[in-house]
């Protein structure tokens, strides 16, 4: 192109030219006395600019270039025309007397924007030359893909204007990196610097290689996508950036939830340009992208990648579903749970020492990725003292589940001191609680998960009359371990329709062990009855359901408690892939004596006449009837003078035994 090796500035060549359009379009302007309009140049001030006079930045622009400019236009590869058209479109937003002075010179003060072209004649001396300009702006050039340059249609030429009628534009973002001035991005972006994070990567080292080696090769060619899969916290930012720290590449993060749905393609476009202009790559957190989103995403990924290559990773929950089918160069890496020990360490590093016995407790209770581990930490450490309790709490807090939709939770005040039951029955209980408590030190320290494919989970069946104590004991033991107890709730759980009991299920234990909460299944005979011989369609597909919890239960990691009063109504499968079979029975009359004195709260006032035991034998009632009448007796006793006596508790007795229709 003429001009273009001569070595002068390209501002010093466009003003040259300038001054022909002057001649072209303004002759008897430039040559009068009188001026312009205020909204635009004078003509003593066109002349001044065109002659040099420093008036603000245009002086610098015509002697140097921005300084970031060479950098800008090596890091997208655009030759020499397309950085010299890249410049001159960027000047009137770099410089108010050039953008008057652009205003002056194409003659028409109706139009706002320089035209595809006008920048060509500016680059340009002849029609060869000018013609290969206009080719260089087209849609499909460089500067319009990488998006350096926007096109508009001008209103004199709606709808389908020629490329050289249209408007040419550079984005604010790239306005200001020419001027030197820190990334401009999105609201829904942000940079990462090119140094590895400060914490370490609680990860695999071979799975960390891996990473590694598919970055570099997506940097070389720009394929494939990496897709790292986990739980959010799970070290897939962390894990990326210490990939791209080691060839010394900052990430552009894009927070593909955060971004307006109907403009998510051009967000990805300009946050794939910023990653460009800092010589990085793109990562696109998608844990919360609606599935009708995926195909915006998978539009303005094709579209960044089109002019070059350019280093792209996703971040989502799963591994499957819409995100990932549009997407054919991926390769996906899976960001597994942390092993039980690796968490201890993790919590003994977080919490900044060496208790054992606490970072044990915490990985038992909770199965937390990493991030989620440091940042809890981090708050609780701030307070000074580190408490368990309120660290628990903020685990508990950041669970993300919807267990809420189908269970709802249990709580009691009740604890192993207020346990009225036979030595066997204890003793049982106090298996289950050991059990729950040294899992981890059975399965992962002593490597019995290995030899155990299936069958970890630890359900454990409680069966007896009711009022016999089932539900009080789940709740006890669910306390003491530190986890919630949530009860599912059958009415959300069994429909009509074919199939659909099944899938309820399957989120009941999706949801749970996400939660990482007990189950509890109350009245469980009515979902875990024996199968029957086939004998119609309702036969067949009740028995369906019943080998789908089967299969459910079996491959179930979590703890889960049933409870029924009736025993030989569940199916003997289900008895099999039972760890612990509870019997509760009715109390003896000696255990209902113990349990009337222990119903009544110490800050009850009570009458020296009360003959425990000859309730015990009088009344052969459950713990839970117990319950009702001691509740009952106390009313009675705040309607008279507030003091509990043998006979309000013997009246009480009666009443719930006449409701009971024992009388």
């Amino acid at each position: 192109m003429d001009g273009v090796q001569d070595g002068a500035h390209p501002l010093a060549r466009a003003i040259e030219r300038i001054e022909r359009h002057l001649e072209r379009f303004g002759h008897r302007l430039t040559t009068s006395d009188g001026a312009l309009d205020d909204l635009y140049v004078s003509v003593g001030e066109a002349r001044r600019i065109m002659d040099g006079a420093p008036s603000g930045a245009g002086g610098s622009l015509k002697s140097a270039m921005p300084p970031a400019f060479e950098a800008l236009g090596a890091r997208f590869g655009l030759d020499p025309l397309e950085q010299e058209l890249l410049l001159l479109a960027a000047a009137p937003g770099l410089d108010r007397d050039l953008a008057r002075l652009y205003t002056f010179a194409w003659g028409d003060f109706t139009l706002k924007l320089p035209t595809a072209g006008f920048l060509a004649e500016l680059a340009a001396d002849d029609r060869a030359a000018s013609a290969r300009a206009v080719a260089a702006l087209r849609p499909d050039g460089k500067l319009v893909q990488h998006r350096l340059l926007t096109l508009h249609v001008t209103d004199h030429w709606r709808p389908d204007p020629p490329l050289i009628h249209m408007g040419v534009t550079v984005p604010e973002a790239v306005l200001a990196r020419l001027r030197g001035e820190a990334p401009l991005l999105h609201g829904a972006g942000r940079l990462e610097p090119a140094e590895p994070p400060g914490q370490r990567l609680w990860l695999d080292r071979g799975l960390a290689e891996r990473i590694g080696a598919a970055w570099g090769e997506a940097c070389e060619s720009g394929r494939p996508v990496l897709v790292l899969s986990g739980a959010p916290g799970s070290g897939r930012r962390t894990a990326l950036r210490h990939a791209a720290a080691r060839r010394g590449m900052p990430l552009v993060v894009l927070d593909a939830a955060r971004a307006p749905a109907d403009g998510l393609a051009a967000v990805v476009g300009d946050l794939a340009r910023e990653a460009r202009a800092s010589g990085g790559g793109l990562l696109v957190r998608a844990d919360d992208l609606p599935d009708d989103a995926a195909a915006a995403l998978h539009v303005g990924l094709e579209r960044a990648r089109r002019p070059g290559p350019l280093p792209v990773a996703l971040a989502a929950r799963r591994s499957s579903g819409a995100l990932l089918r549009g997407l054919g160069d991926a390769r996906v890496f899976e960001l597994p749970p942390l092993p039980t020990l690796v968490q201890i360490e993790l919590w003994q590093a977080a919490l900044g020492d060496a208790d054992d016995a606490r970072a044990r407790r915490l990985s038992d209770r909770f199965s937390m990725p990493p991030g989620a581990v440091i940042e809890t930490a981090a708050t609780v450490r701030r307070g000074g003292e580190v408490d368990e309790a309120a660290c628990a709490a903020l685990l508990r807090a950041r669970i993300d589940h919807a267990l809420d939709s189908v269970a709802d939770p249990v709580e009691t005040t009740l604890g192993w001191q207020d346990v009225v039951l036979p030595d066997e029955v204890r003793d049982s209980l106090e298996e289950i609680r050991a059990q729950a408590r040294h899992r981890t030190r059975v399965f992962d320290e002593w490597g019995f998960r290995r030899k155990m494919a299936y069958g970890r989970g630890l359900a454990c069946l409680f069966s007896g009359p009711p009022g016999t104590g089932k539900t009080m004991m789940a709740g006890i033991i669910a306390n003491d371990l530190g986890r919630v107890l949530y009860r599912v709730d059958l009415s959300r759980i069994v429909s009509k329709w074919v199939g659909e009991t099944e899938k309820n299920l399957a989120r009941v234990f999706d949801e749970a062990e996400r939660a990482q909460v007990i189950l509890f299944f109350d009245e469980a005979d009515s979902l875990f009855s024996k199968r029957t011989e086939v004998k119609g369609a309702n036969d067949r597909f009740a028995n369906m359901e019943v080998n789908y919890l089967l299969q459910r239960m079996e491959q179930y990691d979590g703890m889960s408690i049933l409870t029924t009063n009736f025993e030989r109504s569940i199916d003997d499968a289900f008895k099999r892939r039972l760890k612990f079979r509870v019997h509760f029975p009715m109390p003896d009359a000696e255990q209902r004596a113990e349990l009337w004195q222990r119903m009544v709260p110490e800050q009850m006032a009570i009458a020296d006449d009360i003959r425990w035991a000859s309730l015990g034998k009088q009344f052969k009632f459950s713990g839970g009837s117990i319950k009702n009448a001691v509740l009952r007796a106390a009313f009675y006793a705040a309607d008279g003078e507030g003091v509990l006596t043998h006979a309000l508790l013997n009246k009480a007795a009666d009443a719930e035994r006449r409701e009971m229709g024992r009388l």
